[in-house]
């Protein structure tokens, strides 16, 4: 005999089936839609040079992309615990400071409290990311800034900006594929150009660019191939 199928039932059975389908796909797609939107507009607002959107605004946009989705991260991982039992005994797990975390040892009246797991869980996988994202982008923005002072050729009008949001979107740990990247492109097309247009120069718009496009896409893929997803 099949079980007696009630609204209730249907009503349990399609909000567990919603509630897989947004935590497995469309929390996993977000980020890499909303940044290719992203990065679709600071093409365009390099190429066509119209002046929008500014890159503050772009940004601003990115950072607060990225704080949001760190909270919807946790908000999330804490509903998925709390609804298994199991899982329930996480939330209920203080970290001792005597663990050797230096973490935990240097905030024990955090990590010490009933969801101290937790934090620290959401810690290490939501916000290390989110603080590690704004660190080296911001650190890459000053780098940009002194070569420019040091040898202004190198850049076009924006570019030190340009860089700044491309690696804001790249993301951790992306942003180191981004950044090397960025370099290996820029020598690339200067011997293309010195061979072709017999020029030796060029930009870093279109390297921050493309560097930027293919972090966000193929990082991971990056990383594994040389085997450094796993301290990274």
């Amino acid at each position: 005999m099949f079980p007696r199928l009630s609204a209730v039932n249907l009503k349990t059975w399609f909000r567990k089936i919603m509630e897989q389908v947004f935590l497995s796909k469309v929390l996993l797609w977000l980020p890499q839609i909303y940044f290719a939107v992203i990065l679709l507009f600071v093409a365009w607002r390099y190429f066509v040079k119209s002046g929008f959107p500014r890159y503050g605004v772009l940004v601003r946009g990115v950072i607060w992309f990225r704080l949001g989705y760190a909270v919807l991260l946790t908000i999330g991982q804490y509903y998925i615990w709390s609804k298994e039992v199991f899982l329930r005994l996480l939330l209920n797990t203080p970290l001792s400071e005597s663990l050797p975390i230096p973490l935990v040892q240097k905030f024990p009246e955090i990590f010490n409290s009933k969801i101290g797991y937790f934090l620290f869980y959401s810690w290490g996988h939501f916000w290390l990311n989110f603080i590690l994202t704004i660190g080296i982008a911001w650190l890459f923005y000053r780098f940009l800034l002194v070569l420019q002072r040091w040898n202004s050729r190198f850049f076009d009008e924006g570019e030190v900006k340009l860089g700044f949001v491309c690696a804001l979107v790249a993301g951790w740990p992306g942003v180191l594929v981004f950044i090397a990247l960025t370099f290996a492109i820029v020598i690339l097309l200067a011997m293309a150009r010195a061979i072709v247009l017999h020029e030796g120069y060029t930009t870093l718009g279109v390297p921050l660019l493309l560097a930027a496009a293919i972090a966000l896409w193929m990082s991971s893929d990056i990383l594994s191939f040389f085997n450094l997803r796993l301290y990274v």
